[in-house]
């Protein structure tokens, strides 16, 4: 037998360069490729163990993309919130303004005798202070539902109820401004419905 067949089941790298007879040598190298054959498989039993066991639920639960329902604050949102309630409440509340102050012009006798001037600067200062009222109120109202939506989340309904009951509350602090609460509960009812509309459509 020549010294290739008798070497072709041993490792190259294990083959003795010094000249040595390889009949001697032979079992020897074979009982530590053995040894080590036996170590490598234990230590990769031991890094299969120390490896987490997951279940078919957990795979699937892992692939799963992490998703959050809650709604990021942004203080231009906010803004805008403000300035919509607040440019829309302006508006509505001088238009209620002007419509009291001349149905309040045309029932009171001290009004009807006095010159035009004073109708004027009477119906411009409850227009004024009307516009000024709704304005803060609505855009109060805005600021509450968009402050809920953040923090609580509570849906739509709830958003428009509890800022529009705190809203409203808030009215009964004074009693000059309880006779605008029936204009107020309309702002917050047409809110509401612009809202639905809008998400129907």
């Amino acid at each position: 037998m020549s010294s290739w067949e008798r070497a072709r089941y041993i490792p190259w790298d294990r083959i003795p360069q010094t000249g040595t007879n390889l009949e001697e040598q032979k079992e020897r190298i074979f009982r530590e490729l053995q040894r080590e054959t036996i170590e490598d498989e234990f230590l990769q039993q031991d890094r299969h163990s120390e490896q987490p066991v997951v279940t078919g639920e957990q795979s699937t639960d892992s692939a799963k993309p992490f998703t959050s329902n809650k709604v990021p604050y942004s203080n231009m949102e906010l803004l805008r919130q403000a300035a919509f309630g607040g440019c829309l409440g302006t508006i509505t509340g001088a238009v209620f303004g002007f419509m009291d102050g001349m149905r309040t012009a045309q029932e009171s006798s001290v009004l009807q005798n006095a010159s035009n001037v004073a109708k004027g600067r009477y119906l411009m200062q409850g227009t004024t202070r009307s516009a000024t009222l709704f304005g803060v109120f609505f855009g109060g109202f805005h600021i509450l539902k968009y402050g809920l939506k953040v923090t609580l989340d509570p849906g739509d309904v709830g958003e428009i109820g509890v800022a529009g009951a705190a809203s409203v509350g808030t009215l009964f602090a004074r009693p000059a401004w309880r006779p605008n609460i029936p204009y107020a509960l309309m702002l917050v009812a047409m809110d509401g419905f612009n809202l639905y509309m809008r998400k129907s459509s």
